[in-house]
């Protein structure tokens, strides 16, 4: 995986020019994200535009870092355990230590913040005490590190893969929609696992390429794909760098709301048209709130008006931590620009 993500990283380096998406671009985006594996021929009638323009364009975009499909085990759905760790610094933040941290196949998504802490990752382990060898005698074992605090997710009742550009129009998108089947849930199969692995670096790989990388018919795989994307085991989904979505800035929300209002707040909480993903923890903070906004200005009045919004359910945000760079993002590894320079997708299960 080194390999990969050092491939990339040569191939981006000196290329600081600013990448600027037309609205073709961005609805093509918009269609992957309803539908991350339509077929192109399908998108451009649904565009009216023709499948090889439609291919090119996204080729384009993905050689330069600003747009992606990956796949992963849903943190709500997967039968291990996640959590939100916290990482405290000896004064100096280490790019070898968050070069080690990007990489770890552990560790599905990496924050440089503001706050009480300098780092913050969700993790994924087998079991509890898998979690307690990877925060306990690897992360806390890295160069510079000072305090690791671990929150464990319980659920994860919203996440990115649900968040919508605005680019189709409403035709558009009831044209792609396709109604996921209701399937009974199942345990998990390493095969499962090797899908999930493959697709973590390319959430579009053809069936074939797929089948050939996890040793299996595509028969099968097209069965266990259908099985795990209808379980919701499955999360694919459509990444734009962020500074080109219109929300440039992150904000972390830590927050605390009785348990017995916890469903009732998630609720409320999908209307806020930023919301990336919400985390319900057992810890200092039971909700943990990734929320991305268009100005800095933002971040007080977002918070005012979950505050407002939410009162009757007793919700207190707690802390805010204003994100300074994404280092990973659910298994893809990012420059300071927002740009994908490779792959690191989540892989707890051979730890």
């Amino acid at each position: 995986m080194d390999t990969q993500i050092e491939q990339d990283t040569r191939n981006t380096q000196g290329t600081q020019r600013t990448h600027t998406l037309d609205e073709l671009d961005l609805a093509i985006v918009h269609g992957l994200q309803i539908q991350p594996r339509v077929p192109w021929v399908r998108l451009g009638e649904v565009l009216e535009v023709d499948a090889v323009t439609v291919a090119r364009r996204w080729e384009r975009m993905v050689r330069a870092g600003v747009a992606w499909v990956d796949g992963y085990l849903s943190p709500g759905h997967d039968e291990g355990v996640y959590a939100q760790i916290e990482i405290d610094m000896d004064g100096r933040l280490s790019e070898d230590t968050i070069g080690r941290l990007a990489r770890d196949p552990q560790v599905l998504s990496l924050k440089q913040t503001s706050g009480g802490r300098d780092l913050l990752a969700i993790v994924g382990a087998a079991d509890l005490d898998g979690l307690a060898r990877l925060t306990g005698d690897r992360v806390s074992q890295l160069p510079g590190v000072r305090a690791v605090r671990s929150h464990v997710i319980t659920a994860a009742p919203f996440e990115g893969a649900s968040w919508r550009l605005r680019s189709l129009t409403r035709r558009q998108r009831a044209a792609l929609t396709v109604e996921r089947p209701s399937l009974p849930a199942e345990s998990l199969r390493p095969l499962d696992r090797q899908i999930a692995l493959a697709l973590g670096i390319d959430g579009r790989m053809p069936l074939t390429e797929l089948a050939a990388a996890v040793g299996a018919s595509a028969a099968t795989v097209r069965r266990r794909l259908h099985v795990l994307t209808g379980t919701g085991r499955l999360s694919l989904r459509c990444a734009l760098a962020r500074p080109l979505t219109g929300f440039p800035v992150s904000v972390v929300y830590f927050g605390s709301v009785p348990a017995q209002h916890l469903d009732e707040t998630v609720s409320a909480l999908r209307t806020l048209p930023g919301l990336r993903m919400c985390s319900i923890t057992a810890g200092a903070h039971n909700l943990v709130l990734d929320i991305w906004l268009p100005t800095l200005s933002e971040v007080h009045t977002t918070e005012a008006l979950l505050n407002s919004r939410l009162a009757h359910l007793d919700l207190r945000i707690t802390e805010r931590a204003v994100v300074l760079r994404t280092v990973k993002h659910v298994g893809r590894v990012l420059d300071r620009r927002g740009h994908s320079v490779g792959s690191a997708p989540l892989n707890y299960w051979d730890a």
